[in-house]
């Protein structure tokens, strides 16, 4: 007759707390919003900053194309003339003159692009928009070289917004407005380029310097140089004068990477910090269960019931619970993400540069990331008042005394 039993103690324990839970209503309710809210906060940050980071990617790859290296004068800019004395050495080395800003349109949404001026006779070899087979054809790219106020954007941003070749859009930089004209579109067939260059304004170098004011001024001058070019690089230095340099890729995006990092740890742990309210309020509301059950624990040991068993009960509704807030935060965080996008995104554009971000992915890695934080901080939180109902004597728990005499040497 001892044997039937124990097999039925898990079954019962089981009962026991889903009646419980059932009977308490509103703290299950408030154990599942904690975790929920904490889930959905980190699910929804880790959103937002993949995609801050994707598009960041996007726009470098987009400005950078194949380019080693670039010259650079600083923020003064650079004289065009250091560009025709630099093709003037023979060195064979490839180059191209780029003037890189932002620019918006009334037409095109009054959203920040990125402006590119290009030379598309050297362009090639560093970017694909011009030249690849699926580039534009012959004759816009003649327009583009030819006309006033000629630009290029892509097929994406010009079906979004109604537009079209020969449409005329107003370019306004720095608080002025160009006439400006779509001479053709941009209709990359790779994901990634059509990604890259969906928020951006294609010109000739010399329409761009008239746009932004900077006749016979570079920004920079991008280079391709060999593997083993410290010979090059020397002579190239040499020839150049002082306070111009010549500096690798990685120096320019290495830069904004660090200044955007700093950024995004801090979001990271404020939504570890809403993870960590939610662990508190979850502790309290089991703690409190604890203590309104312990004449139960109490008769349950009384009954025969281990202490592992009492552990495993409680820790098994926090299990359970915490399946449940995991599984609605991963809703809610994802439904979160996507408006915290727009919010991250607006406060790297006034903080540090422009980034578009368009598509909105999904990682698995933080679903999987929320789903384990929720579940784990949970079970763990759970597992100090568990440890409490488990170990109480059943004779202290069903005892108001005990609980008494524990609150006077705490």
């Amino acid at each position: 007759m001892s044997d039937p039993a124990p097999a039925h103690f898990p079954r019962t324990l089981f009962n026991v707390s889903c009646r419980y839970l059932m009977r308490h209503l509103w703290q299950t309710i408030l154990m599942v919003v904690g975790i929920t809210l904490g889930v959905a906060v980190v699910v929804g940050v880790d959103m937002a900053n993949e995609s801050a980071s994707r598009a960041f990617d996007l726009s470098a790859q987009s400005i950078t194309g194949h380019s080693t290296h670039y010259i650079s004068a600083g923020s003064q800019g650079l004289d065009e003339k250091i560009y025709l004395d630099l093709r003037g050495l023979g060195l064979g080395v490839p180059s191209t003159p780029i003037i890189t800003d932002y620019v918006t349109s009334a037409q095109i949404g009054g959203v920040t692009l990125q402006l590119l001026g290009v030379d598309p006779f050297s362009e090639g070899q560093f970017r694909d928009y011009l030249v690849a087979e699926d580039g534009i054809p012959v004759a816009e790219l003649t327009r583009f070289l030819t006309e006033p106020g000629g630009v290029l954007l892509s097929q994406d941003l010009a079906d979004r917004y109604s537009l079209g070749i020969d449409s005329l859009i107003d370019i306004e930089y720095a608080g002025g407005v160009t006439d400006g004209r779509i001479v053709g579109l941009l209709r990359p067939d790779d994901p990634l380029s059509r990604s890259a260059i969906g928020s951006m304004l294609l010109m000739d170098i010399a329409t761009a310097q008239e746009v932004t004011g900077r006749i016979g001024v570079l920004d920079r001058v991008d280079l391709i140089l060999p593997g083993k070019s410290e010979s090059i690089l020397q002579v190239m230095q040499s020839s150049l004068p002082q306070g111009v340099l010549v500096l690798p890729v990685e120096a320019r995006q290495g830069t904004v990477q660090e200044m955007t990092s700093a950024f995004r740890i801090n979001l990271t742990a404020l939504s570890l910090l809403a993870l960590i309210v939610a662990l508190f309020l979850i502790y309290n509301t089991m703690t409190f269960s604890v203590v309104q059950r312990r004449p139960l624990f109490g008769t349950l040991r009384c009954l025969g019931v281990t202490r592992r068993e009492v552990f495993l009960m409680v820790v098994g509704e926090a299990l359970l619970i915490g399946l449940l807030g995991s599984a609605l935060g991963i809703l809610l965080g994802i439904f979160m993400g996507r408006g915290m996008v727009a919010l991250v995104t607006q406060t790297i554009n006034d903080l540090f540069f422009v980034v578009t971000v368009r598509d909105i992915p999904i990682p698995t890695i933080s679903l999987i990331k929320g789903a384990v934080l929720g579940i784990l901080a949970t079970v763990i939180t759970s597992a100090f008042p568990a440890w409490e109902a488990a170990s109480v004597p059943p004779r202290s728990a069903l005892s108001r005394s005990g609980l008494e005499s524990k609150a006077r040497r705490v």
